[in-house]
């Protein structure tokens, strides 16, 4: 079962590349890209015998993003030193791919 799921993971995974590579939007293919990524992680942890990771969805993480309140207004108008002591204390870490226009952002909230 593992191998079929991973095998169709990664299907849908090359399929939406080659859309992207084609000239589709991939703002509009993110949820499904996302979606199958998770699916492929999980089917490769079930074939490797390991746990499956624990991965928030999307609504997990706009629901941890909105109990923060208006976080653009207390970013506002906040110092320098204080944002760089929120940044590293939520170990933000962006990685900007300009021939892309991308940027991969991460956070760790213990």
């Amino acid at each position: 079962m593992g191998k079929k799921r991973l095998a169709d993971a990664e299907a849908r995974l090359r399929r939406f590349q080659e859309a992207i590579a084609s000239g589709v939007d991939r703002v509009a293919l993110v949820d499904v890209i996302n979606e199958a990524q998770r699916e492929r992680t999980a089917a490769r942890a079930e074939l490797e015998g390991a746990p499956a990771p624990n991965l928030l969805t999307d609504a997990e993480v706009y629901a941890m993003v909105d109990s923060l309140g208006d976080v653009g207004a207390a970013l506002s108008g906040a110092k320098a030193d204080s944002l760089a002591n929120l940044y590293t204390g939520i170990d933000l870490q962006i990685r900007y791919e300009p021939a892309e226009n991308v940027a991969d952002v991460s956070v760790r909230l213990d």
